[in-house]
C-alpha cells in the first residue's frame, strides 16, 4: 500500500502528475489531505487520468479542503472524511471545478444539483448523505483496512463500481469477473489460508 500526503504549498499540477504516476500500476494508494486549498482549479485534463488509473485510490480528508486539493480528493475511488471535515465545492462565487463536477455527477443527480445550485460548504454528514463521500470517521482506527487482500479482487471490485453497468448487463459483467477471480486462483488461496489458519499469500 502506498501512502502520500497532499502538500498545499506545492505546485498542484506537478503533484497531480506524481500521484497519477504512482497510480499507474496495480496498488492501493491512500492520499491524505489536511486543511487547505486556495480555490485554484485544476483542469480536467490534469485529473482525468486518475479516474481510470490501475490503482485503487483512497482519499482521507481532515479539515476544510477546497480546490486544487479537492479536485484530486473528490475523484478518488473512495472518499473518507473526518467528522469535522468540510468540502468547499464552489470556487468563490463561481461553479465547482470540472473535476469536482465530474465527481458530483458520479455521485448522482442530487449531489450534482447541490454542487451547482449552492455555494455553501458541504460538511461531512451531508457529503455522506448525497454520495460525495463514502465514509465519515472520528478516529483513524475507523478507516478501512484493505489488507491482507487480493489486489486482483480489490481492483476488480473497483472496476465493477467504475463501470456502473445497470441491469442484466451489469449482472453478466459481475459473473464474468467472478469467474476470472476463480481462474486466477485467489479464492482457492484464501480458502486454504483460512483452513490452515495463516495469512493468505496473494
Amino acid at each position: 500500500m502506498l501512502r502520500v500526503r497532499w502538500d498545499h504549498l506545492g505546485e498542484p499540477r506537478e503533484q497531480a502528475a506524481r500521484l497519477i504516476g504512482s497510480a499507474s500500476g496495480m496498488c492501493l494508494l491512500t492520499v491524505e489531505f489536511g486543511s487547505g486549498g486556495d480555490g485554484t482549479q485544476l483542469p480536467w485534463s490534469a485529473v482525468e487520468p486518475l479516474t481510470r488509473s490501475r490503482a485503487v485510490t483512497l482519499a482521507v480528508v481532515e479539515g476544510s479542503v477546497s480546490s486544487p486539493a479537492l479536485d484530486i480528493a473528490a475523484c478518488c475511488d473512495l472518499v473518507c472524511l473526518q467528522q469535522d471535515a468540510r468540502l468547499c465545492l464552489a470556487a468563490g462565487a463561481g461553479p465547482p471545478s470540472p473535476p469536482v463536477i465530474w465527481a458530483l455527477g458520479r455521485a448522482g443527480r442530487r449531489a450534482l444539483a447541490r454542487g451547482l445550485l449552492s455555494t455553501a460548504d458541504c460538511d461531512a454528514p451531508e457529503a455522506l448523505e448525497i454520495g460525495i463521500a463514502h465514509l465519515v470517521f472520528e478516529d483513524r482506527a475507523d478507516l478501512p483496512v484493505l489488507g491482507p487482500a487480493s489486489l486482483n479482487a480489490v481492483t476488480t471490485a473497483r472496476d465493477l463500481v467504475r463501470s456502473a453497468v445497470p441491469g442484466s448487463a451489469g449482472m453478466a459483467l459481475e459473473l464474468a469477473s467472478f469467474r476470472l477471480m476463480f481462474a486466477a486462483g485467489d479464492p482457492a488461496e484464501g480458502a486454504t489460508a483460512f483452513l490452515e489458519k495463516r495469512d493468505p499469500a496473494f
